[in-house]
C-alpha cells in the first residue's frame, strides 16, 4: 500500500513539473493576454520598407481568438500584419503559448526624416490590447569597415603554414559584400577562408553593425631568404575600404640534399674488394646545417666507409664532396644491388638517396676459368690421341 501511495506521490510531483516547463520562460504566477515586441522605436533607413517582430503571449487563460489590426497608420504608409509569411487579419493563441506575427511597415515615396508612429491593436472577447511603434528616419551611419588580429606579426621558416585571423566588422548602416585582397611580396600567395572553414573566398556578406572573422592564409617559396617581410590586407565594398598591415618573419632552415658526383647515383665494384665512389652533399637551405652524420645501408655482408664521415657544419649555399668506400660480400654475384646513403643534422634533419653498384666478375677468376677449361681440352686431346694408336 505504501508502495502505491509513493508512486502516485511521484507521478504528481512529475505531472507538475511537466506542466510548468511547458509554460513560456519567466510566466512565473502571471496571468493574461499580452501583445509585445522587443523594440517599440526603431531608427530606420529612408525609402526602406521594414519589418518588426510581433509576439502574443497567453498565460493561463483559456484559448483566446484574436482579430489583428493597425488602426493607426502613419500617413502615406502601408502597414501589413504577417503570420507565417502571409497576411492574416486573426490570430488564435493556445493557453500558456505564443504566437509570433510580423509588421511589415512600407513607407511612401520621398519620405524625409522624423518620426511615425503606428499602433497593432489585438482584440478578442473582453481583451483589447494596443502596442504603440514609433520609426524614425534620420541620417544614415556612414559606410565604414574595421579590420583588427590580435596576432599581426607572425615567425617561422620558409616551410611553416601561416594563417592570420581577421576580424572584419561593418560598422557601416547598411549589409554590405566584402572583397577581400592583398598586396605581399613577389612569390608570396595569400588566400582566404571563413574562419573554421576550408573553401577558399574572394568576398563575404556581413549585415549592419556585425562581425565576421576569416583567414588570410600565406603561401611562400622554399627557397625564401630568412629575413623580415610586410604585407597589407585589404576589405573593400563599393562605399568604403580599409587595411591592415601584417608582419612576417621568415628564420633560416637548413635543407641537406645527396647526390652523385656528377649527378650520377650508381658505380661499380667487385666481391671481396674495395671500390671508391664519390658523393656530394649540399645545404639548399637558408642555414647553416651542423653535427652532419653520414651513413649507409648495404646488402648483408657488405662494408662502407666514409672520408669525412662527419661534419661539425656545412654553410647555407656550401657543398662538401665525400669519398666512400664499398666492400661488396665475398659471395657476391654479380648483377645490380642498391645502396642507401643517408646524411642526418642536428634539429631531425635528414636526407637519403639510392646508389645502384652494379657488381663484376673478378678478371682474376676470369683467367683461372680460362686455364682450367684450357687444361681440360688438353686432357680431352691427349686421351683421344693415345687410344688413336691403340
Amino acid at each position: 500500500m505504501m508502495r502505491r501511495l509513493f508512486a502516485v506521490f511521484v507521478m504528481m510531483l512529475w505531472a507538475d513539473g511537466a506542466l510548468a516547463a511547458d509554460q513560456p520562460q519567466g510566466s512565473g504566477n502571471i496571468t493574461g493576454l499580452f501583445l509585445t515586441t522587443r523594440y517599440p522605436a526603431l531608427t530606420v533607413r529612408a525609402g526602406e520598407t521594414t519589418t518588426v517582430d510581433l509576439s502574443v503571449r497567453n498565460f493561463k487563460l483559456p484559448p483566446q481568438s484574436l482579430t489583428i489590426s493597425v488602426p493607426e497608420v502613419a500617413n502615406g504608409w502601408k502597414a501589413t500584419i504577417l503570420g507565417g509569411g502571409q497576411p492574416v487579419s486573426a490570430v488564435e493563441v493556445a493557453p500558456d503559448s505564443e504566437e509570433r506575427l510580423q509588421l511589415r511597415l512600407e513607407p511612401p515615396a520621398n519620405t524625409g526624416k522624423g518620426d511615425y508612429r503606428f499602433t497593432v491593436q489585438a482584440k478578442g472577447g473582453q481583451r483589447d490590447e494596443k502596442l504603440p511603434i514609433t520609426l524614425t528616419i534620420g541620417e544614415e551611419l556612414p559606410a565604414k569597415l574595421k579590420l583588427t588580429t590580435n596576432f599581426p606579426a607572425l615567425r617561422g621558416t620558409a616551410t611553416t603554414a601561416f594563417k592570420y585571423r581577421v576580424s572584419v566588422t561593418n560598422d557601416s548602416g547598411r549589409d554590405a559584400t566584402i572583397n577581400f585582397s592583398a598586396d605581399a611580396p613577389k612569390n608570396f600567395q595569400v588566400s582566404f577562408t571563413e574562419a573554421y572553414g576550408s573553401q577558399q573566398i574572394t568576398s563575404i556578406p556581413i549585415e549592419a553593425g556585425k562581425s565576421k572573422d576569416v583567414e588570410a592564409s600565406l603561401t611562400i617559396p622554399r627557397e625564401t631568404q630568412a629575413g623580415d617581410y610586410k604585407l597589407t590586407l585589404h576589405a573593400k565594398t563599393e562605399a568604403t575600404s580599409a587595411e591592415l598591415p601584417v608582419s612576417l618573419t621568415i628564420v633560416g632552415q637548413p635543407r641537406v640534399a645527396l647526390s652523385g658526383e656528377g649527378g650520377r647515383l650508381s658505380g661499380e665494384a667487385y666481391a671481396g674488394r674495395s671500390s671508391q665512389l664519390t658523393i656530394v652533399l649540399r645545404n639548399d637551405g637558408s642555414e647553416a646545417a651542423r653535427d652532419i652524420e653520414l651513413s649507409a645501408t648495404a646488402p648483408e655482408g657488405w662494408k662502407s666507409e666514409f672520408d669525412p664521415k662527419q661534419l661539425p657544419q656545412l654553410a647555407a649555399g656550401a657543398t662538401q664532396n665525400v669519398k666512400v668506400t664499398l666492400t661488396p660480400s665475398d659471395r657476391a654475384i654479380a648483377g645490380d644491388y642498391q645502396t642507401t646513403m643517408r646524411a642526418s643534422a642536428a634539429g631531425g634533419l635528414s636526407e637519403s638517396a639510392n646508389f645502384r653498384i652494379t657488381v663484376l666478375t673478378s678478371t682474376l677468376w676470369g683467367a683461372v676459368g680460362i686455364a682450367i677449361i684450357a687444361i681440360a681440352l688438353l686432357v680431352v686431346v691427349f686421351a683421344v690421341a693415345r687410344l688413336g694408336r691403340r
